[in-house]
């Protein structure tokens, strides 16, 4: 969906990132919004030009004339609004359990493994996935780099080595692998909220990591259930995939 003016007053205008060239979003925040959006049905255009929000974060939306960001204000904001919940049959226990899941997904796998093996290890190969020109390599190191380091520093991972790094993310995914096991989706035979989330980051780890960093076989062959799980979710959500993807 290319970038688009909001014309359509009920559609949602999701601002995000340009086009990534093997996956449709960067961010994996952006992928878990996006794919809550097609999970629920609810209509929406995308604005790839990657303007931030007031708050100086991606994703955000336009909602009845509200700018609105952070992916999960955003998901409660469309739950309310058209009267959605993906989790109706799940019980307490369920939820609480896909609500730890999500927070240690989005708070810590994703600053352990995707950060870190993208900013830390392979900073040379982000930047040319994203196009950015070798011109403005040397800024994009100065500026954007250490900003997000300092980040990082800020959250506590950046104060760790790389092999504890490592061994906090292979915990992560140890343990998502094996809740998942060979169920169809992450909390059983249906889809529900929590697959938006874990399809958005765990997707990263298979299309958008460097072939050599130790999370794409981590991935990809001793955990393959999570590989296997990202290729359903990308069947039933995404059959537009290769479309959505930068040319």
């Amino acid at each position: 969906m290319a970038a688009v003016a909001n014309q359509d007053k009920d559609a949602i205008l999701m601002y995000h990132f340009p086009r990534a060239s093997t996956i449709p979003s960067a961010s994996p925040f952006a992928l878990k919004l996006e794919t809550y959006f097609r999970m629920t049905g609810v209509k929406y255009e995308s604005d790839l030009t990657g303007k931030f929000s007031k708050k100086g974060k991606i994703p955000w939306v336009i909602i009845d004339g509200k700018e609105i960001g952070d992916s999960a204000f955003i998901i409660d904001y469309v739950n309310n609004k058209y009267n959605i919940d993906l989790d109706k049959n799940l019980s307490d226990l369920d939820k609480s359990i896909a609500h730890c899941f999500r927070k240690m997904t989005e708070e810590n796998t994703f600053w352990a493994s995707i950060s870190y093996g993208r900013l830390v290890d392979n900073f040379p190969w982000l930047l040319k996935q994203l196009g950015v020109p070798s011109a403005l390599t040397w800024i994009a190191k100065l500026i954007v780099r250490r900003r997000l380091l300092k980040n990082m520093w800020g959250h506590g991972i950046g104060r760790h080595n790389g092999a504890e790094v490592r061994s906090i993310a292979e915990g992560d995914i140890r343990s998502i692998s094996e809740f998942l096991d060979n169920k169809p989706f992450f909390m059983g035979d249906q889809p529900t909220s929590i697959d938006a989330v874990m399809f958005g980051f765990l997707a990263e780890l298979v299309w958008f990591m460097p072939p050599q960093h130790w999370t794409t076989k981590f991935v990809t062959e001793e955990h393959s259930n999570i590989a296997e799980y990202c290729e359903r979710m990308k069947a039933k959500f995404w059959p537009d995939w290769e479309d959505n993807l930068k040319k």
